[in-house]
């Protein structure tokens, strides 16, 4: 699944999209976070998911007129918009980038986020 998400060009997408991407550390767990969510798909699904991912270059050239991983902000965002229109496409770029922002958020795989304090859930 790395693999297919490396083809797609959505980390450099999310890199010029989202600011909170622009660490090393944040983009190594959010790649973490989307092939580890991935990889607990079903075979039928996980394998349908990646060849998307591997068709989003062509298929964002096609309606954009330009490369994904030469797009601009702008260019991106708008070529992301009409590639919503083709089947599929939209809904992986959505979830991927879900479950790309979540693993930034998140932090290293691994990594367990402090415990709130003692009272703080009342």
């Amino acid at each position: 699944m790395r693999g297919a998400l490396r083809a797609s060009g959505l980390r450099s997408y999310w890199l010029r999209q989202y600011g909170c991407l622009h660490t090393l550390q944040a983009r190594t767990a959010a790649e973490a976070h989307v092939t580890g969510t991935l990889n607990t798909l079903p075979l039928p699904y996980r394998a349908a998911y990646a060849l998307t991912l591997r068709l989003l270059p062509a298929a964002f050239l096609l309606v954009s007129g330009r490369g994904l991983r030469k797009a601009s902000t702008a260019e991106g965002r708008h070529g992301m918009q009409r590639l919503a229109a083709l089947p599929g496409f939209g809904e992986v770029v959505r979830a991927s980038t879900a479950l790309a922002l979540l693993g930034a958020l998140d932090g290293r795989p691994g990594q367990q986020p402090p415990a709130p304090p003692r009272g703080a859930d009342r």
